[in-house]
């Protein structure tokens, strides 16, 4: 029986224990992992059309601002650490890696 790969792919990343975001230009939220919310305690509706910098932690916006420009002009980053501040008021340390993705139509996002 064949695999069908693009119907598969999304449950794997659902699968995953890592958080996955998909973020577009405009840095709006538009993909989240259901990892999330066990990691932030939101659940995907919640976050999904928000803005990533919604979410971390004041003290570390400038460098995750600085960050977003770098990989949003091509260049990956695989090693970045920041805070985000959890539904609960916590506050969790993340090490992320974020890339660009060429969309269809000219659309670029970016994957974390």
């Amino acid at each position: 029986m064949p695999i069908d790969l693009q119907e598969l792919y999304p449950k794997l990343i659902h699968l995953m224990l890592d958080t996955v975001l998909v973020v577009d230009r405009d840095n709006q939220i538009v993909f989240v992992s259901d990892a999330c919310e066990a990691l932030l305690g939101y659940r995907a509706d919640e976050m999904t059309g928000s803005a990533t910098t919604d979410y971390m932690h004041p003290e570390d916006l400038a460098a995750t601002r600085a960050s977003i420009v770098r990989v949003m002009n091509g260049q990956p980053h695989v090693d970045f650490r920041n805070r985000y501040i959890r539904k609960d008021e916590g506050v969790v340390y993340i090490l992320w890696a974020a890339f660009l993705v060429r969309g269809s139509g000219g659309a670029d996002g970016c994957r974390a």
